[in-house]
């Protein structure tokens, strides 16, 4: 996965010819939620530094390398007199603003007798005046809604002219040297990197552009928990680290996208370099104002991302792949969920193909959201999703063409389905997803469809429109009887508004001998109503005929059971076609 980050912020950098500052240099900006600027206002003139206040402004992303914002450690201050305002406004002042300029107590640093006097006299202002910024910036914070994040730096007016932070080469020196000062730690000369696989001239062992990488706790330290040889556990060269820190900023301001509401990077591996890609979908991983035009595109969608470009990626030839990094930020840590590596266009392909099989089937437009309503909570009363792990795991195995349990998918789908028939909520819908997903991983051979032969009957048009998921007497026996009991549950509700026959299915766990004595319980409610005519007779008798064709031995699980039983209740309105084919379907049959 570092390997192919690597590999695309070096595309980026030859093809931008990025320099080593604009590679450095962060957007605060990059989630769209800094919005708002405070600057700390100063008037040079004949080399003196006089202090005029404090303002506020909107952010401008075209500012970015004026801003000049590198962040740093949490509990210290950031590699620029930048910084994001979090926590008590008065304690970023003090830690990032003022705090940055203790630098010049570093001995190792070189500076001009100009530059230094020009930081002093800053610091100076900025500390005698500490008070009535930090007021300025408390009250600018309280005024300003909680959910925009706010930017403070220093803004310097001269002879009329605003400059900011990066238009003086000493702030611009000064971070490039504590990057290079922080990167000197624990450095080795004349070691392997473990991206490139090189010897080079030196690699440092304390890498942090992913935080899910940290040599704060023990666990991560090889050698005896000797952090001076932790450069074992992960040795990186200069010139990797700078490519994979470009790889990285363009994945979170480009290539960042939601999953079914988890997020994740999309990052390419171009398997024998660019050449054979099309100019066109490098492009797309190197250009970001290509891949702004393409989002704003119409295009079919496999998840419920309104900027999902995976329609495009699919038409490429199998000369690269396609890793999906599914990430979780928690405040300043990073863990990763799931990594699915190598996923090559041609598998997109037969995933977009089976999702036209299932929208053509059912007249509806499949996402991965289907999927996803069955694996969300384990409980609707829940406050967070639980189930991440489950849903990425499915996810994992579609992309990746591996089998999935078809026990396992029916019980979560089975639970949600059984929710909302008891609460009289979704249920019809519930059971529609349900036959969505079903269909979908039957398409892709991800879960097993037992296929039996079977005389040529009445009803065999309808079920060949579903493929292999009905093609077994049982499951036709259980779908036919469903309809039937939906249409007595129909002719209750039109004759009593209400539905008793309901307490006989037992919330939808019925078991094998329930569904034996169901057929004639439904069909003496018919008569009792005079509602047993000559379609629904030519029904029970369908439904009598495949439940002997499947013997005695039935080999379902309840949850499989009941799934069949409620796609028939489901798709009664098409059952009703083939029974009533002069279209004279009697009111009580017609769905409310």
């Amino acid at each position: 996965m570092l390997t192919a980050i690597k590999e695309l912020g070096e595309l980026i950098i030859e093809r931008e010819r990025r320099d080593l500052l604009d590679i450095l240099v962060e957007d605060p900006n990059i989630n769209g939620t800094y919005t708002k600027v405070i600057t700390i206002m100063f008037a040079q003139k004949n080399g003196e530094i006089d202090f005029l206040g404090v303002e506020q402004e909107q952010y401008d992303n075209s500012k970015k390398m004026k801003y000049l914002y590198k962040s740093g450690a949490a509990n210290s201050s950031d590699l620029s007199p930048t910084a994001k305002l979090s926590g008590k406004p008065e304690g970023t002042f003090d830690r990032k603003i003022l705090g940055w300029f203790r630098i010049l107590d570093n001995k190792k640093v070189e500076l001009s007798e100009t530059e230094r006097l020009f930081l002093e006299s800053i610091r100076d202002q900025l500390d005698s005046d500490s008070d009535h910024i930090k007021e300025k910036i408390v009250t600018i914070r309280e005024e300003t809604p909680r959910k925009e994040g706010i930017l403070v730096t220093i803004k310097i007016i001269d002879d009329d002219r605003a400059l900011y932070v990066g238009d003086f080469p000493v702030f611009r020196t000064l971070l490039i040297f504590q990057v290079n000062e922080k990167d000197s730690k624990l450095m080795k000369k004349d070691k392997v990197c473990s991206i490139c696989g090189e010897k080079k001239e030196s690699v440092m062992g304390k890498m942090d552009t992913y935080a899910f990488y940290t040599l704060d706790k023990p666990g991560f330290i090889t050698g005896g928990f000797d952090e001076k040889k932790a450069w074992r556990n992960f040795p990186v060269c200069p010139e990797c680290k700078l490519s994979l820190e470009e790889g990285k900023k363009f994945l979170e301001s480009n290539l960042a996208f939601r999953f079914c509401g988890i997020r994740y990077n999309l990052i390419p591996k171009f398997i024998v370099g660019t050449k054979g890609v099309s100019e066109e979908i490098i492009d797309i991983f190197t250009s970001t104002s290509k891949l702004v035009s393409l989002k704003k595109k119409s295009m079919e969608r496999i998840t419920n991302d309104e900027e999902d470009i995976l329609d495009v990626l699919k038409e490429e030839k199998d000369v690269l792949t396609f890793n999906f990094l599914f990430i979780q930020k928690m405040q300043a840590a990073e863990r990763i969920l799931l990594l699915i590596e190598d996923v090559f266009p041609s598998r997109l392909r037969r995933i977009f193909d089976a999702k036209h099989s299932v929208d053509a089937m059912f007249n509806q437009n499949f996402t991965f959201g289907s999927i996803r309503n069955f694996f969300a909570k384990s409980d609707a009363n829940k406050r967070n999703y639980d189930l991440d792990g489950y849903f990425l795991d499915i996810v994992d195995r579609i992309f990746k063409d591996r089998p999935i349990s078809n026990s396992f998918v029916l019980s979560f789908i089975m639970k949600k389905i059984r929710d909302e028939f008891i609460k009289d909520g979704y249920f019809y819908h519930t059971v529609k997803d349900g036959l969505l997903v079903i269909s979908f991983l039957g398409d892709l051979n991800l879960i097993k469809m037992e296929v039996k032969t079977m005389e040529q009957r009445a009803f065999d048009d309808l079920f060949k429109k579903y493929g292999p998921m009905f093609e077994t007497p049982l499951k036709r026996g259980l779908f036919l009887m469903g309809s039937l009991t939906e249409l007595l549950l129909r002719k209750q509700y039109k004759e009593r508004s209400a539905k008793p026959f309901l307490k006989n299915l037992k919330s939808l766990k019925m078991t094998e001998r329930d569904f034996k004595g169901l057929l004639p319980k439904v069909q003496n409610k018919l008569e009792e109503y005079d509602s047993f005519d000559k379609g629904k007779r030519e029904l029970a008798a369908e439904v009598a005929n495949y439940l002997l064709l499947a013997g005695d031995d039935w080999y379902m699980s309840v949850d499989e059971l009941n799934f069949y039983f409620a796609a028939g209740m489901n798709l009664t309105n098409e059952v009703t076609k083939v029974i009533y084919p002069d279209k004279t379907i009697p009111e009580e049959a017609v769905q409310e």
